[in-house]
């Protein structure tokens, strides 16, 4: 008896390290000289290329490496690219829908004009990354590391910032209304004109930073800390949850 639970249990074990992952199955191994949509392109290298209008959504891209590599008009919807490599990579009026940067070195690289709704960005590099003029509703950013970001000019409505560190992040003009911050780092950011009514920033950093003309109407700002920030002209109205020290700072001049 004890052999055969034996003999079986080795059997599912030789199972399950042959079983695929998920994300995977079905996938045929691409061309890297021909790289086509839902492929699996793991063993490929797109570091240094110049590709205008590559099309490769939905492939299988972990670990890949694509530094300094120059993508306009992309499509990368749907692809995993788990800790894949992006360094100073260029992906321009790309359309990003649904993709998956977990752990992914995306230092110094740039999304401009891009599309990214609903892509993931979870525990991501983004130190020094460009997502100016981009649309990334409800994305996660979830413990991404984002200092000297620049998102001017943006929509990142309803997208959560979780643990972000975003130091001296500059979100310009940009639409983050719903969005979500807790334990969020903001020290230092530009954040003048943005939208950020209806948002949950709760137990964040803000320190230092500038808000003339920023809104956080209906926001929720329950344990969060403004000190020194410059809080000219910025919009309040039904804020609540607000820290008695930034009540203190905003006075009678400002709206609130």
């Amino acid at each position: 008896m004890a052999c055969f639970i034996k003999k079986q249990c080795l059997l599912l074990l030789a199972f399950l390290v042959s079983v695929e992952p998920a994300f995977s199955a079905g996938q045929e191994r691409g061309d890297c000289n021909k790289p086509e949509p839902d492929t699996d392109l793991r063993h490929c290298s797109f570091a240094g290329k110049r590709i205008d209008g590559l099309d490769i959504h939905g492939a299988l891209l972990n670990g890949v490496d694509f530094s300094n590599a120059r993508l306009s008009n992309c499509n990368l919807s749907g692809a995993s690219l788990k800790e894949a490599n992006l360094k100073w990579a260029f992906l321009i009026d790309c359309t990003i829908r649904k993709a998956d940067f977990l752990e992914a070195e995306l230092f110094h690289t740039t999304f401009d004009g891009s599309t990214l709704d609903g892509s993931r960005f979870v525990a991501a590099d983004m130190f020094g990354a460009n997502l100016n003029d981009v649309r990334a509703r409800e994305v996660d950013f979830h413990d991404a590391y984002m200092k000297d970001i620049a998102m001017e000019e943006s929509d990142f409505s309803r997208s959560r910032f979780a643990g972000c560190f975003m130091q001296r992040a500059v979100l310009l003009e940009s639409k983050l209304t719903g969005a979500y911050f807790h334990d969020a780092t903001l020290t230092g950011a530009s954040m003048e004109g943005a939208d950020f009514s209806g948002a949950v920033i709760i137990h964040s950093l803000l320190n230092g930073t500038h808000l003339q003309g920023t809104s956080f109407k209906d926001a929720d700002l329950a344990k969060s800390r403004f000190i020194n920030a410059h809080v000219g002209a910025a919009d309040f109205t039904g804020a609540y949850n607000m820290p008695k020290h930034l009540k203190k700072m905003l006075g009678k001049g400002t709206k609130h």
